[in-house]
């Protein structure tokens, strides 16, 4: 054989280096695409778990205020008719037994306590709906995109209403509910007035309101009472949605950790191959270097 020329072994063995190389070469460009992949499902990870968390924190969130809310509403629900029927016991009670106070004095203690009464449940309407208003405001989109189908009034339910009750005027004796609205202290009412003023009304009331005021008083917190319940079922019904959106999330995200272990498990199987063909490349090229160093001693 003359010098330079290369016998059949070297070919077959310098095949199978350049072999072995392009496969090595073609699992590291596996492993490449890979990785990309997977931090492709990272991310997609990340989106789903942060809106995951967040769905469940408005969820518990609008949770926490209904629940709040019940704990204040059942007691004062629980009482509702406690007062007004005080007050119309003590105006036909002649023998006077609720008190050894006239009735007048009696009549004027219980009106300050509907008058207390009413303030407090209007005070927790405003709570529960100024606590819903922050939440809505912070998520509004997400609100809008899990209940505004159903709740076409979504964005309206925390809004103040300055001509309540429009549709129950019937209920009431005196159709003019302002002198009952001036009472609970609203700022349209009292812009321009001071506290001092207001103050000077509310015991004018107390002095001088007839039973068919003072059970108007009584009608306008049950229809508030109805308001916060009606409110808090919406709360309730909103943090289910927000509860099965949350689910469908969860789903979600067992699928992407099935795919990120799934690819997690190819990425090393392909790093394992590279690494092997890398081993085989070597060994043949090992080879080669005998063959050449046999063929020339």
């Amino acid at each position: 054989m003359r010098r330079g020329t290369l016998n059949r072994k070297s070919l077959i063995l310098i095949f199978f280096v350049a072999f072995s190389t392009i496969l090595s070469f073609g699992f590291d460009q596996m492993v490449i695409r890979t990785e990309d992949k997977i931090r492709n499902l990272n991310i997609e990870y990340q989106n789903i778990n942060n809106s995951l968390s967040k769905y469940e924190t408005i969820s518990e969130t609008l949770d926490s205020i209904s629940m709040g809310g019940g704990l204040n509403f059942t007691p004062i629900l629980l009482r509702r008719n406690l007062l007004i029927k005080s007050y119309i016991l003590n105006e036909v009670d002649t023998y006077n037994f609720l008190n050894r106070k006239s009735a007048e004095v009696n009549a004027q203690d219980l009106g300050r306590m509907m008058m207390k009464e009413i303030i407090e449940v209007t005070d927790m309407t405003i709570e529960i709906r100024s606590q819903y208003a922050q939440l809505h405001l912070i998520n509004e989109e997400i609100f809008n995109k899990i209940g505004k189908d159903k709740y076409p009034s979504l964005p309206y339910l925390f809004q103040a209403d300055f001509n309540p009750f429009k549709k129950d005027r019937d209920k009431f004796f005196d159709k003019n509910i302002i002198i009952y609205t001036k009472l609970l202290g609203f700022e349209h009412h009292w812009r321009d007035k001071t506290y001092s003023e207001l103050k000077k009304y509310r015991e004018k009331a107390i002095k001088e309101f007839s039973m068919r005021e003072w059970y108007d008083v009584y009608k306008y917190k049950m229809l508030l009472l109805k308001k916060i319940e009606n409110d808090m079922e919406i709360m309730d019904e909103l943090s289910e949605l927000f509860i099965l959106e949350s689910d469908d999330l969860l789903e979600k995200l067992n699928e992407k950790i099935s795919e990120l272990q799934s690819s997690n498990i190819k990425k090393n199987f392909y790093i394992l191959t590279s690494i092997f063909f890398q081993i085989v490349s070597l060994l043949f090229l090992l080879l080669l270097f005998r063959s050449f160093i046999t063929k020339f001693r």
